[in-house]
């Protein structure tokens, strides 16, 4: 039985075929001009029959050498279309999402399991870093961004609220059983403030609450707003996790918060609720395909939606 010859034997072939040169073939082949007429020579051979009519520097094919070219493109081909449709079906299976830290920890893991469940089929990895729309620095099939809704060609999967939350041991010892006492003993209070992103002209979710609400007037407690001393953190993750110490009032995001609300490790104090001015956005990575695993991540978003708006329509203090 006739043996195919080796596919570098092949590959050898289709470059002085395309190139009309032993001496160029051997340049895109790295090799010498001697190893690739040596080649060509022993598969003549090996066929029987002639692939090139050598005259003087120059080449030109046989029919016989016409018709294998064709061949061996058709061939090369069918691999390369072979081996694209199996990556494929792996990549469908595979789904990068990168995402901040805070909302990786507070939100997306303790629901991946849920997802995990819903969709055995793909295999979901999770990317915690600060800034997950980079794509140029880190690889990711999408990203889940915090910011103010600027861009509105970028699909929002969900909006949500902000109100003053606390531990219920800094609630007790400070009198807050009601949204009413928190204005009351508002200068009482120690706010934790972070530095999130929020709506222009406000430097921190405080200060553009205190405006939402129409309490700036009666609450403010100096020139400025709020204390120049107050301390303020990278990231509404620490603010959040202070509160839950005992150490101060945050101002809460549903979806940041609603876990420890329903555990009993903070009170919200939703009377005194203001639309958050930033919300989630699922960023693309223009460089990277769709696949089947990233359409099903979009479709369970969207139903997260139903369950943050059904957590605010909860009545609270």
């Amino acid at each position: 039985m006739f043996r195919i010859p080796s596919v570098q034997t092949l590959r050898v072939l289709e470059s002085c075929y395309r190139l009309n040169s032993f001496t160029q073939a051997a340049d895109e082949l790295g090799i010498s001009q001697g190893a690739v007429s040596q080649q060509i020579k022993s598969l003549e051979q090996r066929l029987g029959f002639a692939v090139f009519i050598r005259e003087g520097r120059s080449i030109r094919p046989t029919h016989s050498g016409e018709q294998l070219v064709q061949a061996v493109r058709q061939g090369f081909g069918h691999i390369a279309d072979v081996i694209a449709q199996e990556k494929r079906k792996q990549q469908n299976n595979e789904l990068l999402i990168s995402v901040l830290p805070g909302f990786a920890i507070r939100w997306l893991f303790p629901r991946l399991m849920d997802f995990e469940q819903s969709n055995p089929q793909y295999r979901l990895t999770v990317n915690a870093i600060s800034a997950p729309d980079n794509f140029s620095l880190h690889h990711g099939h999408a990203a889940i961004v915090y910011r103010e809704a600027i861009d509105k060609r970028q699909a929002v999967f969900f909006s949500e609220q902000m109100y003053p939350v606390c531990s219920p041991d800094y609630a007790r010892q400070h009198h807050l059983n009601s949204s009413e006492a928190v204005i009351e003993h508002w200068h009482q209070l120690n706010l934790l403030r972070d530095t999130s992103p929020t709506a222009a002209r406000h430097p921190d979710g405080w200060s553009y609450w205190l405006e939402k609400t129409g309490l700036q007037e009666s609450l403010t407690r100096c020139e400025t707003g709020i204390h120049q001393d107050d301390q303020r953190y990278s990231q509404a993750n620490i603010t959040l996790q202070l509160a839950e110490l005992g150490h101060g009032l945050a101002l809460g995001r549903t979806s940041l918060v609603m876990d420890a609300i329903k555990e009993g490790k903070l009170i919200a104090f939703k009377a005194l609720s203001v639309p958050n001015p930033c919300c989630y956005q699922l960023i693309l990575n223009p460089e990277v395909q769709d696949n089947e695993a990233l359409q099903a991540f979009r479709n369970w978003l969207r139903a997260q939606t139903a369950v943050i708006s059904a957590f605010e329509q909860e009545k609270d203090r």
